[in-house]
């Protein structure tokens, strides 16, 4: 018998509650490094992205076709080493979501443009970064009910100031931060939307800054004013990734129900 703290135990079993606290303690210093390691990478990843493309997409197609095969290969390297099947499905609904939106944005609606009044090759691969990017800070941030209101009452709060308050009214703006406000009824979003505004809106900011991308006054139509975007952009890219949060788990299944089987060897 000994003493623990003044309470009497068998040697063996205060050994092996040791252990397992020890054991504890490892793991979550583990978890800890990892998840410090998975925020450098992920808000890394997307700043050196966004850099490469300030400096790259000057230099034109050929620029814009190296920036396309690096991003895709770092894209590759972290989904197969780091992401399960059902995030590599997200990423392929986000890139293909967002490449028709870049189209119809660009093509028929005409909010904005780039530099080259092209569609940069780049453009499929970036978004994947940015959602890989968003999903890793969102794991990584604590998990506290008063961040995303947090970053709710911010973009509420940049809306009402490009409204009631700029030189131009910027009403596309205030509606997207309504949309942002209606799918934070979905949980998967909500828990999101601290991690998009940290990621998309400095990226939004180097993108408009550099000359990357150009946004219109007005929308096609002529009714709706555009201003400034974080507040329109943190709302895109949570419906964008709300969309699919929804349809990767269908697609999954299918392709897990469909997909050919290797036949066992004989």
């Amino acid at each position: 018998m000994s003493a623990a703290g003044g309470v009497f135990c068998p040697a063996g079993s205060c050994r092996v509650r040791a252990l397992a606290c020890g054991e504890s303690a490892f793991l979550s210093g583990v978890r800890g490094c990892r998840f410090r390691t998975d925020m450098l990478w992920g808000l890394g990843g997307a700043a050196v992205c966004s850099s490469a493309v300030a400096v790259v997409d000057p230099l034109g197609p050929p620029g814009q076709l190296a920036l396309a095969l690096g991003m895709c290969a770092m894209v590759a390297g972290w989904l197969a080493l780091r992401e399960e099947a059902l995030v590599r499905v997200q990423v392929l609904a986000v890139v293909l979501i967002t490449s028709g939106v870049e189209v119809a944005a660009t093509r028929w609606l005409g909010l904005w443009d780039y530099r080259l009044h092209n569609l940069p090759a780049y453009l499929p691969a970036l978004h994947a970064v940015i959602f890989l990017a968003v999903l890793v800070v969102t794991r990584c941030l604590p998990n506290r009910r008063f961040l995303p209101g947090c970053a709710l009452a911010g973009v509420g709060l940049w809306a009402a100031w490009q409204l009631l308050l700029s030189e131009r009214a910027d009403t596309v703006g205030v509606l997207w931060f309504l949309v942002l406000l209606a799918l934070c009824r979905h949980r998967e979003t909500a828990t999101r939307v601290p991690a998009i505004v940290v990621v998309t809106v400095p990226h939004d900011i180097m993108a408009t800054g550099t000359g990357m991308v150009a946004y219109r006054p007005h929308d096609v139509t002529g009714l709706m004013s555009i201003a400034a975007q974080p507040s329109a952009i943190v709302g895109g890219y949570a419906l964008i990734y709300c969309l699919a949060s929804l349809m990767a788990p269908p697609l999954l299944g299918l392709w897990r129900r469909y997909a050919p089987r290797p036949s066992a060897a004989s």
